[in-house]
């Protein structure tokens, strides 16, 4: 590091311009990589470590780096010498780490759902730390083309928001080693039911009674008529007794199916541990699993939008769609991860029954 009561000379100062140069160009590399996202078992070593305990350590030191990087680019003297190792450090070691983590982290041995997660979560950290290095780059410059002038105070302020996101970034990808495959799992199944839940309470609402009574027409402003028109064309007309006893009927079995990703959640994702997701068959089930809870709010979109258009063959088979998606849910999980049958598995033979 050079000494505090000595000028940066033009060396330290060209060599840092040169690495931060060199540190984009490899960060765009490795985003371009992630943004094709091709998972491949060839390559990976034999035994190769847990690659999210991997991503873990190289975001805990990459924090950290970034912290040192942020305290050197706001405070006196400038050292250009101690930002180049720093930087060296980031993208020698803990950038091709995660990348090395990505690529051990296989769709084929640790599955599509953590795989993809991991990939967006570091595709992030990337797309952070270029902003990053791009700061670390305009001060070196200006330091450099000014003699000795500090960036200005806005400068400063980007820098240390600059610093936030990447520690954001980075704390997203060492929470996934406390997730894993199952806590992953259970929080998309909490979005997906979050979804229906929603769809239930807006097609409830839809099919709430209009009141249509003539004596307040008289007092009704212009404005509150034209809100009454718009609210009597979007809920159920009266006339259509049939489509009223479908919408019941769907609601109500839209509820079981909530309930279903309740149950799913807590006897199933809940109590898939590392054990069972280090085992390839137990992972490609809870691939499709979550592939499954993940189309059934899209199918309750469509069930909706039949409803909508007052389309009551539409709604009919898509209601019998929706069932057979969550049937198949049930089918891959009817048996606990030890393939023997358990409360889940009476529960969900009655459920079966009932959702007819």
């Amino acid at each position: 590091m050079a000494s505090p009561n000595k000028p940066s000379s033009k060396t330290d100062m060209q060599t840092l311009v040169d690495l931060t140069t060199s540190s984009r160009a490899l960060l765009t590399q490795f985003i371009t990589s992630l943004s094709s996202d091709n998972s491949s078992s060839t390559n990976i070593p034999a035994n190769p470590p847990n690659p999210l305990q991997v991503l873990r350590d190289s975001a805990k030191l990459l924090k950290a780096h970034v912290t040192k990087l942020s305290l050197l680019l706001l405070n006196k003297p400038f050292t250009p010498s101690a930002l180049c190792n720093i930087l060296r450090e980031v993208t020698n070691v803990c950038l091709p780490a995660m990348m090395s983590a990505v690529e051990i982290c296989s769709a084929d041995i640790w599955g599509a759902l953590i795989h993809h997660e991991v990939v967006a979560r570091v595709r992030a950290v990337m797309r952070e730390m270029e902003v990053c290095v791009a700061e670390v780059a305009d001060t070196a410059q200006a330091e450099d083309k000014s003699t000795g002038r500090r960036p200005s105070e806005g400068k400063s302020r980007d820098s240390l928001a600059s610093t936030g996101v990447v520690w954001e970034a980075c704390d997203a990808v060492i929470e996934l080693e406390s997730l894993d495959v199952g806590g992953l799992a259970i929080k998309r199944a909490e979005v997906y039911r979050d979804m229906i839940k929603d769809a239930i309470e807006e097609l409830k609402e839809w099919g709430e009674d209009v009141d249509d009574d003539d004596e307040e027409d008289d007092i009704a402003s212009d404005e509150d008529d034209v809100e009454d028109m718009f609210a009597a064309a979007n809920k159920m007309p009266k006339d259509q007794p049939e489509l009223r006893q479908l919408l019941d009927d769907s609601v109500g079995k839209l509820k079981k199916i909530n309930m279903l990703y309740t149950a799913i959640t807590k006897r199933r994702l809940k109590t898939f541990g590392p054990a069972a997701a280090r085992q390839v068959v137990h992972v490609k089930t809870m691939d499709e699993l979550v592939d499954r809870l993940k189309q059934l709010p899209e199918m309750v979109d469509e069930l909706a939008n039949s409803f909508y258009e007052l389309d009551e063959d539409e709604a009919k088979t898509q209601l019998t769609a929706m069932i057979t998606e969550a049937e198949e849910a049930i089918r891959l999980v009817k048996l606990s991860w030890e393939g023997k049958e358990d409360e889940f598995t009476a529960w969900s033979t009655k459920w079966t029954e009932v959702i007819k």
